[in-house]
């Protein structure tokens, strides 16, 4: 097994300490939770039986993108809007501790949510076309939340989409450099976004989740449940179809029947046309570009996923610069 670059090796004695400093009670028992490459999970039994979650954010001296920095609060701000704005089942939180004072990093304390995720599921083609529905009406749902400004909130907000994008990927060009590295695609995907400004200012402003793989979607006894929503951010809702039907690697076009799913629950539809192929081709685009960045600094060179991101960003530079350019 690998270790983990980032993730924060809790002991169960710092646990212990957190949930008694935060009025849980004595721990029982303190297991590793879940497959997850960035963040500690830990499921914690305490003495008087109830379970819960607890997820620990990378320490401070780790090594992650710009836009990883304190992306835990950006987590737990996406629980609340998802709560509060849509009927989308995901884990309640008890408790957060972001002053690092008793773990050595943010963390906070959770629900369990029982479930397995969607791709360990083996649906018929009849189960799998429903709970495909169900997963692009979630999207839905999210993409009725809107909002001013653009982007990251733990990075700073932007008037539009264009600002915004040109800014997340200027930044991960320049987590690249700074890790002394080069990335001539994510050079001429600065210059592809300039290119296209006009088309980018026009895309609206709503919720989007830039993460909505079958990894973090659980399947309970017929349930869609919804977990780890930290790499959010305010921006174009059609970036959120990277996930849907054949994934990353399918142009817009090939996803009418995705879309057209989606357009009979969402408020605002989506239709197919050059400007939002565009938006689209910009979302793989900005994709290829975090896992081309990402290699360098979760893994060795030798790494089977340092070579899965290595082929997968080449894809998706070629299949989006096509639109592109």
């Amino acid at each position: 097994m690998i270790r983990s670059r980032t993730k924060y090796e809790a002991t169960a004695e710092e646990i212990g300490r957190l949930f008694a400093a935060k009025g849980f009670g004595k721990v029982r028992s303190c297991v590793p939770l879940g497959d997850g490459e960035f963040n500690a999970v830990f499921r914690v039994a305490c003495e008087d039986g109830r379970e819960y979650a607890l997820k620990i954010a990378p320490p401070a001296d780790a090594k992650v993108l710009g836009y990883e920095k304190n992306m835990m609060a950006s987590e737990v701000y996406w629980y609340g809007l998802m709560k509060e704005k849509t009927h989308i089942l995901c884990p309640e939180l008890y408790a957060s501790d972001f002053s690092c004072s008793i773990l050595g990093s943010s963390c906070f304390i959770m629900e369990v949510m029982q479930g397995d995720p969607l791709w360990k599921c083996d649906f018929t083609p009849e189960e799998a076309k429903r709970v495909q529905a169900e997963k692009i009406g979630m999207l839905a749902q999210i993409h009725s939340i809107r909002n001013d400004g653009y982007g990251y909130i733990q990075a700073g907000l932007h008037a539009s989409w264009y600002e915004a994008l040109r800014s997340m990927a200027g930044n991960l060009v320049k987590d690249c450099k700074n890790i002394g590295q080069e990335t001539p695609d994510g050079e001429e995907f600065l210059k592809l976004i300039d290119k296209h400004e006009e088309t980018l200012r026009k895309a609206p402003c709503r919720m989007v989740n830039f993460d909505l793989w079958d990894s973090n979607v659980l399947y309970d006894n017929g349930r869609l449940v919804w977990i780890d929503p930290e790499r959010g951010f305010w921006g174009d809702p059609v970036a959120d179809f990277i996930t849907i039907g054949k994934g990353q690697k399918t142009l817009l076009a090939d996803k009418e029947e995705e879309l057209e799913i989606y357009n009979t629950t969402a408020a605002e539809k989506l239709e197919l046309s050059r400007e939002t192929e565009i938006r689209y081709a910009c979302a793989v685009a900005y994709l290829a570009l975090i896992e081309e960045v990402e290699k360098y600094v979760r893994y060795e060179p030798d790494h089977p996923n340092y070579i899965r991101n290595t082929v997968d960003a080449r894809d998706m530079y070629d299949i989006a610069f096509d639109l592109m350019r």
